[in-house]
């Protein structure tokens, strides 16, 4: 397609529809893939030349070229060998996952699925033993890890088992050399190859452990550890549980988990230099992360296990810590990672919240995050120096987003230079997830209804920043300002959840306006809302992953009777499709839009409003025709009003919003009181 026709409203249908037997069948990132079959193409070929009908027409303008989908394509333009050096090691070659070619047709997935077990009975390609899981034997007290190892369960067979019933599916095998590579692509069976590599976390220097004091406060909340383990007997009564390890104490890495799981207990305490809140955490260890390439866990055996494991253990661990990420090259295509897309699977079906480190720079890679900080569903932390006690500038050590598809990444930045168990400083992405890991607990544990969209839109609702930058985000939580559970002097936050029907606007129409917020007659102060949508991806995670998106703003009533903004553009739905993807990352579905309101605005009424709408794309890819058959989607709001700096501080404006609202809300913080013997 030409660059101008990629907005949903010019998908090429006059074209490639059922009904001609052409059926548009995935996304790509310059325009569509359709399945033709052979007999169909002198049809399509007669449309293109002599269709007379308008919408034919427009459709054919907008068609740069077609071509076939070739082995390029499939490679990410990069060349076999070069993905086959990429792929960790394995007995009898080098380690890949593949997504299958979507066919829409039955028949052609039986015949890609004959193929592939052909390939496999001649040695070409070889399966793997990859689904990991934690089981505990009648009457043994202690979970256990269990790798499957039956014929049925192997990697090849689980794909084409899934392949004849559903075009979007994953395979995990091993390639002997490059040349399988060839031959796989060469067969048409694949649609995307990537190497699978190891899942590691930097190694730190060890220093001598300083005396402590170790709290021991059951009822504070936990942050699983995915990461090297725990190996400070210090810390042993902070450990909530312990899940069976994947890789071996002499493979893990034992520095970078008892450091990271040191700052997650209570990171201000070994940092008092800075100002990060005095919160303590409990923890889940799950020892998952080898210090060095040889022991480390591969992504197949690593993603089985993660299921596992959250599974186990997510009633009472909504946080989970990944302190880690999948090394990539640089100038790999900016495509959604299957490490990326599993833990958006697995974070939205257990209703946990994973944070994860944005990546480290490295010799390959300096421009670009490492998975999976680029999971929809996570909450990816990127770095920043100290300015004396106080976030500062982007750190330099750290990689920069933004991720794929338009991904706003990271969220946000912490500090990313701090002591930890060990007792020096060390640098890393690694180190601002921890403690940012910290805050988000403690959200989940003082909200009265808490999901994890709610908890990251509080915590961006609450940053320093009101417009992203591709390093720091939208900055920090808890920089000079209240937990972002609780309403600063001379603010007051509202949230809720939705679930929104594409295609239908939706208003939040009885948004008092408080008087701390009116200044001679105009409105002045700030305000920001962060809306958060559980979007509907593509299983193939390549061009187009967001299937939906969200359009929001909060909204006020001029003074000539017409509807103005004070915070969203609203501008998405009819600029430009590509300059709605770079100014406003339209498909993003993390939507914060935050303004002040130095000098006032005029206005009339006595309310505000918020409107939203869910638009959709690529529908051909999840079975449904049009945007009323995609099911609810849910959305998470928070929206701040803060009174000018002039105004005097106090809880007027929070008094102010909730008599207006009277019995139409209720507080979200539980009431916690603690008990503390002397």
């Amino acid at each position: 397609m030409f660059e101008d026709s990629l907005a949903p409203t010019h998908e090429p249908d006059a074209l490639f529809r059922e009904t001609l037997n052409t059926p548009l069948v995935a996304p790509l990132s310059d325009g569509y893939l359709a399945e033709v079959p052979l007999h169909a193409l002198s049809n399509l070929e007669e449309l293109v030349a002599h269709g007379t009908h308008v919408t034919v027409r427009a459709t054919v303008s907008r068609i740069r070229d077609i071509k076939p989908y070739a082995i390029d394509d499939v490679l990410g333009r990069r060349s076999p060998e070069r993905v086959w050096e990429s792929a960790i090691q394995a007995d009898g070659g080098h380690i890949f996952t593949a997504w299958l070619a979507p066919y829409a047709d039955g028949s052609a997935r039986e015949s890609v699925a004959r193929q592939l077990l052909e390939l496999k009975d001649q040695g070409v390609i070889l399966p793997l033993n990859n689904l990991v899981s934690i089981t505990r034997e009648p009457g043994s007290d202690a979970d256990q890890l269990q790798v499957q190892a039956s014929p049925a369960s192997q990697s090849i067979v689980r794909a084409v088992r899934e392949y004849r019933q559903n075009s979007y599916t994953k395979l995990q095998f091993i390639a002997r050399d490059a040349g399988a590579l060839v031959q796989l692509v060469a067969s048409g069976a694949v649609f995307r190859i990537d190497p699978v590599r190891p899942v590691v976390a930097a190694e730190v220097p060890t220093a001598p452990d300083p005396e402590r004091p170790v709290p021991d406060e059951q009822w504070q909340p936990i942050v699983g550890i995915i990461d090297g383990g725990l190996f400070a007997r210090s810390y042993e009564p902070m450990v909530a549980w312990r899940a069976p390890s994947l890789v071996a104490d002499v493979e893990a890495n034992r520095t970078h988990g008892n450091r990271v799981a040191s700052l997650a207990v209570h990171g201000s305490a070994w940092n008092p230099h800075l100002d990060l809140p005095d919160l303590t955490c409990r923890i889940g260890v799950a020892q998952a992360i080898a210090k060095e390439l040889h022991g480390a866990s591969t992504r197949p055996d690593f993603i089985s296990y993660l299921r596992s494991v959250v599974a186990r253990h997510h009633g009472d661990t909504k946080v989970w810590n990944l302190s880690f990420n999948e090394p990539v090259h640089g100038d790999d295509p900016l495509e959604m990672s299957e490490l990326g897309h599993e833990l958006r699977k697995i974070a939205r079906e257990y209703g946990v919240l994973p944070i994860v480190s944005i990546g480290n720079i490295d010799s390959d890679n300096s421009q670009r995050l490492c998975p999976p900080a680029d999971c929809e569903a996570a909450l990816s932390v990127g770095g920043r120096n100290a300015d004396g006690r106080a976030p500062g500038d982007a750190c330099t050590v750290c990689l920069p987003g933004p991720g794929p598809d338009g991904l706003t990444k990271p969220e946000l930045a912490w500090f990313s230079t701090l002591r930890g168990l060990g007792g020096t400083a060390d640098t890393g992405s690694s180190y601002a997830a921890a403690v940012t890991s910290a805050v988000a607990a403690h959200t989940f544990h003082y909200l009265k209804s808490p999901t994890p969209d709610l908890v990251r839109a509080l915590l961006i609702n609450t940053s320093d920043r009101d417009v992203h930058d591709p390093r720091i985000g939208w900055g920090s939580p808890c920089n000079g300002a209240a937990m972002p559970w609780a309403c600063p002097d001379g603010s007051v936050t509202m949230v809720w959840t939705a679930d929104l029907r594409a295609g239908y606007w939706y208003y939040w129409d009885d948004i008092p306006i408080p008087p701390e917020l009116v200044h001679n007659g105009k409105l002045k102060g700030r305000v920001a809302l962060t809306a958060i949508l559980d979007p509907v991806v593509s299983e193939l995670g390549s061009a187009n992953y967001f299937s939906t998106r969200l359009q929001v703003a909060l909204q006020y009533t001029k003074p000539d009777g017409k509807t103005g903004n004070l915070a969203g553009s609203m501008k998405e739905d009819h600029a430009p499709e590509q300059e709605a993807r770079a100014e406003w990352a339209k498909w993003n579905p993390i939507r914060h839009h935050a303004a002040s309101i130095p000098n006032g605005r005029a206005f009339r009424g006595e309310k505000l409003r918020v409107c939203a709408r869910v638009f959709g794309r690529d529908l051909y890819q999840h079975g449904v025709v049009n945007n009323s058959e995609i099911s609810p989607s849910t959305v998470a709001f928070a929206l701040t009003l803060s009174a000018p700096d002039s105004n005097e501080s106090g809880s007027g404006i929070y008094n102010s919003v909730a008599r207006q609202l009277g019995t139409y809300v209720e507080s979200a913080v539980n009431d916690i009181e603690v008990s503390i013997e002397q």
